[in-house]
């Protein structure tokens, strides 16, 4: 494979992310490798777990995995959040099929992450403002 078959096209967003990596001393390998596990990794992310939103909120999310059926629409409002295991739906010994992803501090909109909240048709997912302990969502 020549080196013009390897060529690969990136977002602005993705390049940053890269290139403050890689400034980090980690190589492109190790990078292109833990941003593609983060689905992985997130999964096992269980429970609450506090987000520093991008308009500088700390926001406490937590799931009710004996709520959770698979909706998938806090995965489709904000998949850099939300992960579903989908091998895990439908299954008598399910007990977590939706984990939270790894969050990279000030990435995220709080808005987004209350509206992937409230989009749960089940009221699976919930969220607090960890500062003031207001409950958000549901």
């Amino acid at each position: 494979m020549t080196a013009e078959e390897r060529r690969i096209t990136l977002s602005e967003r993705v390049y940053q992310r890269l290139t403050r990596a890689m400034g980090e001393g980690e190589t492109i390998d190790d990078v292109i490798m833990r941003l593609t596990s983060t689905k992985l990794f997130g999964l096992r992310r269980r429970g609450e777990v506090e987000i520093l939103t991008s308009d500088d909120r700390t926001l406490s999310v937590s799931v009710d995995q004996d709520l959770c059926m698979g909706a998938e629409s806090c995965v489709g409002i904000a998949p850099e959040v939300f992960s579903l295991d989908e091998n895990q739906l439908g299954r008598r010994t399910s007990t977590e099929p939706l984990g939270m992803i790894e969050v990279e501090e000030g990435t995220v909109e709080s808005d987004k992450i209350i509206r992937a909240a409230k989009s749960c048709p089940y009221k699976a997912i919930r969220v607090r403002d960890a500062k003031t302990d207001d409950q958000l969502c549901p």
